[in-house]
């Protein structure tokens, strides 16, 4: 389901990349007797080849004599300058990087998520609905969108308060994404609405489904004088050729004022007019 899943999402954002941590670390110590074993080790080679020329009898002309000295010397010198300056340039650059990627994660997530509910924002869920038009409009699948709204919502936070109001919100997005299938989008459509695009899915499927999520918010306890939730739902389907995606939302929104009008806690339908 296109949804966040709350355990594995904030153990994903929370897990830190060892490149971050490896960067806050103090230097590795033993560095200078490394150095100094490296440097014993050029001049020994270079003590043993000044004395092989002389073994063999070969005299170098001092610029030759100096092209060994500044190659033995670089030698030595290049180590200390990438421990110094280059490995600790190198630890930053990843450390910038990885936070870098973190913030884009965290700025996708924010866009795509309502923070509130963690379903789909309304913009995530018009991009869910509009590909899954063009699937139905390729394959001939039904698909059908699903408007759904709290009743007296408002009364909710006149008498327990906004930060109560927002509770139920989360409570209700859990209650409906426990019914949704994998391959339903949920998402946020705005204040105490939200909506479901259901792929391959006809009318009477998505009314039974209405249905369910209906009942199954009517069980979900307030804990406050144990007044009840409920939902008015409308239901639309889409055909090819008749609705488009922005046109399938009008149709469920008509179908949810008509949920409302009847007298709130039950679910309308609009169907497309035949061919």
């Amino acid at each position: 389901m296109s949804r966040t899943d709350n355990s594995d999402g904030e153990a994903n954002r929370d897990e830190q990349d060892p490149h971050v941590t490896q960067s806050s670390l103090p230097p590795r110590t033993g560095f200078g007797s490394t150095t100094l074993k490296i440097a014993v080790v050029m001049l020994a080679v270079e003590i043993f080849i000044m004395l092989g020329f002389h073994w063999l009898g070969v005299q170098l002309p001092e610029w030759k004599l100096a092209l060994v000295d500044a190659g033995l010397l670089a030698v030595i010198v290049a180590p200390i300058a990438y421990f110094v300056f280059v490995r600790p340039r190198d630890r930053r650059i990843r450390a910038i990087m990885v936070a870098l990627e973190q913030a884009r994660l965290e700025a996708e997530t924010l866009a795509r998520f309502d923070a509130l509910t963690e379903v789909l924002s309304r913009r995530a869920l018009l991009e869910a609905l509009d590909k899954e038009v063009e699937r139905a409009k390729r394959y001939g699948n039904g698909l059908a969108c699903l408007m759904l709204d709290v009743d007296h919502f408002k009364k909710i936070n006149d008498t327990y308060g906004h930060q109560f109001g927002d509770k139920v919100l989360h409570r209700i997005a859990r209650v409906i994404t426990d019914q949704c299938r994998a391959n339903d989008h949920l998402g946020r459509y705005g204040g105490e609405e939200f909506m479901i695009v259901m792929p391959e899915t006809r009318v009477g499927g998505a009314i039974a489904f209405a249905e369910r999520v209906r009942l199954a918010i009517t069980k979900t306890s307030l804990d406050r004088n144990e007044e009840r939730i409920t939902l008015s739902i409308g239901v639309a389907e889409w055909r090819d050729g008749d609705d488009t995606s922005g046109s399938l939302i009008a149709q469920a929104d008509r179908a949810l004022l008509e949920a409302k009008a009847a007298g709130r806690n039950r679910v309308a339908v609009r169907e497309p007019a035949s061919a």
